[in-house]
């Protein structure tokens, strides 16, 4: 089958690897200019990354053993647990690079522009033109404000995204052990964060529905932290009335809002929802029942968040 995905982060290039090593024509559509930039995610893996067997060296930046977690009032709970930081862009160029090697086409500076009855209209923003393309199946991977899916009446309205902002910043940190704040005065229905690249170099940031400037801001500042680098980003937050499925089109990943929303975790979820989207299309059986299992696990983290 020709298959057209539109996106190129992890999720949509995992699929495509996963489709192409089958023997399908997979092309992959990529809006920026560079895979993996710009950098919208703090790049933290849990150990169940471990079960899909990938080489986590290849882009590992550090390893977590321990989370500490504080109140409001300060208090303190430590956790033991096993996660990775990662570097986004060399975690994305891998999958990238498995894609194309297993037969995929990846361009670059290709954006979904519209639909256009059964045609997709493409923009080739270097190039200047449009292109329009009928494949047999599109895949959205496109991220939490997917234009595609919203093209294919997918979009909810009533579905929360957070926008977060992250800072890279220099100083003392316990180099193997997550920091999170909890707080309205700090952030408000989420948490604080401070995830250490090293002993010297830390990830810090926040991720609210609203005034997110405001709250990074005074988190920077109560810290004395200065920014080497900003990211920021939109992430969306799971919701039980997703569809995932319409006519001949599938989404998955952050444009079916497959995040954890305790924790705005959205790799592994969109991973494992990439392998169970590859398996319905290639055998032909449901991909809303083959996600129930993950639908199940998203809708637990959505009621520990509301509690």
């Amino acid at each position: 089958m020709n298959i057209t995905i539109i996106g190129a982060g992890p999720i949509g290039s995992y699929a495509g690897y996963l489709l192409a090593k089958e023997g399908h024509a997979v092309t992959i559509y990529e809006n920026h200019p560079q895979i993996g930039s710009p950098i919208q995610c703090t790049g933290i893996l849990t150990s169940d990354f471990d079960e899909f067997g990938f080489p986590v060296d290849s882009f590992l930046v550090n390893t977590i053993d321990r989370i500490e977690v504080f109140s409001p009032a300060r208090q303190r709970i430590a956790i033991k647990q096993k996660d990775y930081i990662v570097c986004r862009i060399k975690f994305d160029n891998f999958f990238a690079d498995k894609a194309c090697q297993a037969g995929a086409t990846i361009l670059l500076n290709h954006s979904f522009s519209r639909k256009d009855g059964e045609e997709l209209v493409i923009t080739d923003s270097k190039a200047g033109k449009e292109l329009r393309i009928k494949p047999d199946i599109v895949i959205a991977a496109d991220g939490p404000l997917s234009p595609t899916a919203k093209a294919y009446g997918f979009y909810l309205p009533e579905r929360e995204n957070y926008y977060g902002i992250q800072a890279v910043v220099s100083g003392k940190f316990e180099s193997h052990t997550i920091k999170t704040y909890f707080g309205n005065e700090i952030c408000p229905g989420l948490f604080a964060w401070i995830a250490p690249e090293s002993a010297t170099s830390a990830r810090v940031g926040v991720a609210t529905l609203k005034n997110s400037k405001h709250y990074f801001d005074r988190f920077m500042k109560e810290h004395n932290f200065t920014a080497r680098e900003i990211q920021a980003g939109t992430i969306p937050v799971y919701h039980p009335r997703q569809k995932l499925q319409h006519d001949n089109c599938y989404v998955v990943g952050d444009a079916a809002g497959y995040v954890k929303a305790t924790t705005l975790g959205g790799l592994i979820p969109g991973l494992k929802q990439a392998e169970v989207l590859a398996r319905s299309i290639i055998s032909g059986e449901s991909y809303e029942k083959g996600c129930a299992s993950l639908r199940k696990r998203l809708l637990l983290h959505r009621r520990v968040h509301m509690i």
